[in-house]
């Protein structure tokens, strides 16, 4: 963003990129979230029943078959809500404390 001179290097562009890197980070963890979850919530049947899920990977091929792909993006939204202030934290922080240890 600052190459490209769309915004100066500043305080307001850390805010933007680092919120960007949430939503990136969302996108990239949230199939991966869902698939944990659904594993770890499964009900396997004291009497030595068949498990719903053999695995991960079994889990995300059934799930995307039954409910298609956008069910490996269920709660997005509560995500991004989460990782985006918080990458943002963390970005603006590091770069605060790079730019006062530069100036140190």
């Amino acid at each position: 963003m600052v190459e490209s001179g769309v915004m100066r290097d500043g305080l307001g562009t850390h805010v933007v990129a680092s919120f960007a890197a949430g939503i990136v980070a969302a996108v990239a963890s949230n199939p991966v979230d869902v698939i944990k979850t659904r594993v770890m919530n499964m009900k396997v049947e004291a009497s030595g029943g068949e498990a719903r899920y053999r695995g991960a990977w079994d889990c995300a091929v059934k799930t995307v078959r039954a409910e298609g792909p956008m069910a490996l993006y269920k709660g997005f939204v509560p995500t991004v809500c989460r990782q985006g202030p918080f990458t943002v934290v963390l970005f603006v922080t590091l770069e605060q404390v790079k730019k006062l240890l530069r100036d140190f």
